[in-house]
């Protein structure tokens, strides 16, 4: 069976949105037949800036080395990409923004059309923006011909004690400074929606011949 390459690309400064990102390429992994990977997109904020403030050099040193840094070929090469970041001001980051921003030859070549996407955010605080964040980074991948995959209600278990994610993708509330780190509803969240990113990859591309989805498409080509 061809493996199918799920790309989990993300932007992080502090590492909270590098935590769920790895929650999200988590669930993916479980589904068989997928291969996952896990790519951070460039940094625009200037060296001087991490110069004069040592922790927030360290963190970002330390992503830059567990994560390789994305480019427009691994979207191209991806049968399905989880996009994340930060709420920034109620909307996505500057850097997800202008790496999409990059992706104009792309789009006329339709090379993302059809591929399956996934959002999912890190706010500081609740109704901070994240569910317009979320929104607002679907309308681009749209653009691109791209199909949201979101988390219904129902499949998230939501009961009197759901607190965790939105039917967009997945959210994690990590505190005006960045102090809370990931609970198991977070964690859960975010990995069905890998999960569901995966499977959705593995139905469009499927082609066994005996499923009725290959069935079917071989019946509409014949």
């Amino acid at each position: 069976m061809k493996k199918r390459k799920i790309l989990v690309l993300f932007y992080s400064l502090g590492g909270t949105t590098a935590d769920l990102a790895r929650e999200v390429a988590k669930g993916a992994a479980e589904i068989i037949g997928t291969e996952v990977e896990i790519k951070r997109v460039p940094e625009l904020i200037s060296k001087e800036v991490f110069d004069k403030n040592p922790a927030l050099k360290l963190k970002k040193e330390k992503l830059e080395k567990e994560f390789p840094e994305a480019t427009i070929n691994d979207l191209i090469s991806a049968e399905a990409v989880a996009f994340g970041t930060p709420v920034h001001f109620g909307s996505f980051a500057s850097q997800i923004k202008q790496f999409i921003d990059q992706l104009s030859p792309v789009f006329v070549k339709g090379q993302m059309v059809n591929k399956p996407a996934a959002v999912f955010c890190v706010s500081g605080s609740l109704h901070g923006g994240e569910e317009i964040t979320l929104i607002s980074l679907m309308i681009p991948l749209l653009n691109l011909g791209m199909i949201p995959v979101g988390i219904p209600y129902p499949i998230q278990g939501a009961g009197p004690e759901f607190d965790a994610g939105s039917p967009y993708g997945a959210i994690f509330i990590s505190g005006a400074k960045g102090e809370k780190k990931l609970e198991e509803d977070d964690k859960k969240i975010a990995n069905i929606l890998g999960r569901r990113l995966a499977l959705t990859a593995q139905l469009l591309n499927c082609a066994c011949k005996q499923c009725n989805i290959c069935r079917e498409l071989t019946k509409k080509e014949t």
